[in-house]
């Protein structure tokens, strides 16, 4: 090997343009590498100040559709409320109703009991109102 020891293949010095390189002195090669990140740099910023301004957009859109949602499960719930009130009275009404009507075809059994009894054996009715 022509004197020289070699370690490693990777640590020899190698000879000719580093990969990649369009020119084979360091100095372009530094100058081209600084271009590129420069580039990159830019093209960076643009892409995450542009995803920072999509974040805000979908920020502001779900905060206004929060609100909007918010509103409308507060006048679905005013609503339940105004219905169930309604149908409260409703059902008390109807519940009073039927207790008279009850009541009423009650007192006409009785009274009808008491009216219809045989004159011998056992009365229709056997409950008597007094």
């Amino acid at each position: 090997m022509s004197g020289r020891k070699l370690i490693n293949s990777k640590t020899a010095k190698r000879r000719g343009r580093p990969k990649g390189a369009t020119s084979a002195s360091i100095s372009e090669v530094r100058k081209q590498a600084a271009e590129e990140q420069r580039r990159l740099k830019w093209e960076y910023t643009q892409l995450i100040e542009g995803l920072k301004t999509e974040l805000e957009q979908w920020k502001q859109r779900y905060e206004d559709e929060t609100t909007r949602l918010n509103a409308e499960l507060d006048l679905l719930r005013k609503r339940e409320y105004s219905y169930q009130q309604a149908l409260e009275a409703r059902l008390s009404e109807l519940a009073g109703h039927l207790h008279e009507t009850l009541v009423n075809w009650g007192k006409a059994e009785l009274e009808e009991a008491q009216i219809d009894k045989r004159k011998r054996g056992r009365p229709r009715k056997t409950i008597k109102l007094k």
